[in-house]
Order: C-alpha cells, then structure tokens, then sequence
C-alpha cells in the first residue's frame, strides 16, 4: 500500500528533489525503470552519483583532480570526498555496509563501493563475473543504500525534525514506467499463475491530471516454465488484442511492459489500462446491488467471455473467477465489468497453443477455497493427474455459474452457492434452473455463452 504521506507521483525520491533537484530527475527515471530495463537505471543512477559528487565538492570547496590527467571521473570525486571526509558515515561512524548478488553468491560492501560498481556494470556492456550482477533484486539494494545516504544528507540539510516526515524506503511503491503504483499486494491467484505481485496504477498526461488506471501483474522470469518462455515471446495476447482492437471490451487495454524475450529485466510485466478506477469485484460492491443490477452485471460479464470464446483465434480464461472481475462505475453509477488475468488461458490455435501448459501447485492451490471451487469437476481431475477430455469453453461456463451464485448471493462465499439460497435472495426461479445447468458435472449439459446471453435477453 502505498504511503498516505507520499506523492505517488515523485516515487520514494520525492525528497531529494528539496535539496538535489538535478540528482531527483535522475532518480526519479531510474526507479520507472527498474522492472522494465534495469541496465539503462543502473546508468540513470550513476548519472545520479556523479551529479551529487560534484554538488558535494562545489559545496564545500574541495578540488578534485584527476589520478590519470584529464577531467576527474567518479572515482576520483569520491576518493577525494572520501579523504576530506564528506561523504555520509552511518553506525557509529562506520560505514554503510550491505548484501549484493555475485557470480551465485552475497558479498559485502560498502555502500559508495556497492552504488558505483553496481552502476560501473551497468554502464559496460561486457560485464564481469566478480563484479555486483545487473539484476533488479541488486538495483533494489542500490535504492536502499541510496535513499539512506540522502535522508543523511537531508538531515544535515533540513535538520532532524524535518526528516521525520520521510518515510521508509518501500519497494512496493516503486513506479513501473510511467504508472504510478496507489496499492501493492500478493494476488490470491499466485499459487496458480505464478503471479508475484499485483499493483493498483496511475497515469498522469501533461496538465498532471490522471489519463490512465492500471492493474499491474508481474511474475518472475525464472518461475515460467520454457514452453510459456516461448509462447510468450510470440506474444500470444497479440493474437486477441489484434482481433479485439487492443482493447478486449470498451473499457480496457491490454499492454507488455516487459517481455519475456527482453534480457532487461528479470521479470514479465503486463498491464490492463482502464479509462476509469476499476475495483476488485468484492462483497461490499455485491451488498450494495439490488436483483436487477446484478442481473445486469451477469449479462456484461457473459458478452464479455462469449466475445473471447468467439473470436477467430478464440480464447478461453481457465481460470475465471471473482478475483479476475473489475469493475468501474459507469453512467448512472451503473457497474461495467472487465475480466481480465488472461495469465492461464488458453489459446485455440496450433501456432500460440495453451499460454500456460499446466497449471502447477495444486495442493497450494486447495488452500484457496474461494478459488478452487470455480474449477470445473474435469478441470480438478485434469490437475491431479487424472485422465481428462476437457472442453474448456465448457469449462468457463462452469466457473461462471459459480460467479452468478457468488454475485446474486451478495457475498463471495468459500465453497459453491446452493439454489436454495439463491431462491431465498430472490432470484427467479428459471435462472437459478440455468445457473445450476452452468454448474451441471456433465460439461457436455452445459449451455454455451451465447445461450446464456439468450437468456438474458429474453428476460427483458
């Protein structure tokens, strides 16, 4: 979550540019980049070292000179900063000292030490094995030691009073190119996707006005198996996207801000743009609805799933539940959902496959109550290594009447909504008859979206 004293907008820096202005603008780049394209914030950040160097000596008068003739360089500005003692001291006058990544193991270093040689490899295309390795877990220990040595300096700046209003350095706020993160947390479907984080975004335009929202995911390049590696970089979304317009309804996009064929980053990072503040789909969005607004919102959820299981190339979720539903609010406050979390589906096309082969972890995965319960009976066997023929339009149709009990019940319960508590909310009977066919163990019973959406028309 991010923190209710910071401009998300100036990212953990902000303060710097109270008292480096010049140092701020780099450091501001470089934390956008760090899970897009780690090397170019590595320069970005010795960029950052040297203008600071140069303040520090300018401020107190120090002349720097260079060992080898010329114009000094970096490491002449801190040996000479370092000998006149101007550089900042922490822990009883010792300095900083911190973990880095080399060649497969941690070493320690001192934090200038840690910052230049980090930033020297970054900066060199050939890079040497005993030197800090160009991951952003490294780049992430780079900021810390960074933020530190300027919180020293705004200190002797600002005084101790004024710096109290600084907070901790938190990695979880940290901008992903040109969003800017509002919320942060593990998603629920990590088990299942290999999803590591999710993010709540902003964009701003030119008049600093918000142009775009986001919902981030990023999952660690190691724990994606290689036949996604290589679905991935045929950019199986592209096929959907370019079918859809970009834009799988009229509310969202979908965009790779790291790819899996990039050597920049350690991680894959998509993002869904929404012209409006989605929400999760939750209990407290359900409570406040009346039969027929959640009628309504099944029907937008059923065309958005049947317009997927119908395109030329058609995609099927695999894994839809509650969790992949965001809403915003539309004309008359009315909700216009988005399903999105395309992470596990699957493509029906022999050039871009099944996105993700096999869905691992599943004893994790059981843990999940509110999750597992969305998995078709073929579906669960599938997982356990069973021998299963499974139809995974059908399949969706499944998870979606468990969606429909979810959101006519107004509360997303832990296991599948019975019909007669769906009768004691109100529904009509003849829905929660479709809604129980959706649910029928027999996918070949289920009906198909389009006769879903049928149905809904035929109730108006």
């Amino acid at each position: 979550m991010a923190n209710e004293n910071m401009d998300v907008k100036k990212g953990n820096f902000g303060f710097v540019e109270e008292i480096y202005p010049d140092v701020y603008k780099k450091l501001c780049e470089a934390e956008k980049k760090t899970y897009i394209d780690c090397s170019s914030a590595g320069q970005l950040v010795r960029d950052a070292f040297e203008i600071w160097a140069k303040a520090l000596a300018d401020e107190f008068g120090i002349k720097v000179t260079s060992k080898n003739g010329g114009n000094p360089v970096l490491s002449d500005y801190l040996y000479t900063l370092q000998k006149n003692d101007k550089l900042p001291k922490f822990d009883k006058n010792q300095r900083m000292v911190s973990y880095i990544s080399v060649a497969n193991k941690k070493e320690q270093t001192y934090w200038d030490a840690l910052w230049r040689r980090f930033c020297n490899q970054c900066v060199h295309s050939e890079q040497k094995p005993d030197e800090p390795a160009v991951t952003c877990g490294n780049l992430e220990t780079v900021f810390h030691v960074i933020y530190k040595a300027f919180r020293y300096e705004y200190v002797r700046k600002k005084g101790k009073e004024a710096a109290k209003k600084i907070p901790q350095f938190d990695t979880n706020i940290i901008p992903i190119g040109d969003n800017y993160v509002i919320n942060s947390y593990t998603p629920l479907d990590k088990p299942v996707s290999n999803c590591v984080r999710e993010f709540e975004t902003c964009s701003y335009n030119e008049t600093g006005r918000i142009n775009k929202y986001g919902i981030v995911r990023m999952f660690k390049k190691g724990d994606i198996d290689e036949k996604l590696l290589l679905l991935r970089d045929q950019e199986a979304f592209s096929e959907a996207e370019s079918e859809a317009g970009i834009q799988f309804d009229g509310n969202v996009q979908v965009d790779v801000l790291s790819k899996l064929s990039s050597d920049t980053s350690d991680y894959y990072v998509v993002i869904y743009k929404f012209s409006k503040k989605p929400s999760h789909l939750n209990d407290a969005l359900l409570k406040g609805m009346d039969v027929n607004a959640k009628t309504e919102l099944c029907k937008k959820i059923t065309s958005i799933l049947n317009s997927f299981h119908n395109l030329t190339t058609p995609i099927y979720h695999r894994n839809l539940s509650f969790d992949s539903i965001y809403v915003c609010k539309g004309k008359n406050e009315i909700l216009d959902p988005t399903i999105i979390k395309l992470d596990c589906a699957k493509i029906a096309s022999e050039e871009f496959g099944t996105v993700i082969a096999n869905v691992q972890n599943m004893q994790t995965m059981i843990q999940q109550q509110k999750l597992l319960k969305y998995s078709a009976p073929e579906v669960r066997t599938l997982f356990q290594g069973g021998d299963a023929r499974v139809n995974w339009e059908k399949a969706d149709v499944f998870s979606l009447g468990v969606l429909f009990g979810d959101i006519f019940n107004g509360q997303i319960e832990p296991g599948v909504v019975p019909a007669m508590k769906l009768q004691r909310a109100g529904v009509n009977m003849s829905l929660v008859q479709l809604i129980d066919k959706m649910k029928n163990p027999n996918a070949d019973l289920r009906p198909t979206t389009e006769t879903i959406i049928q149905y809904f028309e035929e109730m108006e």
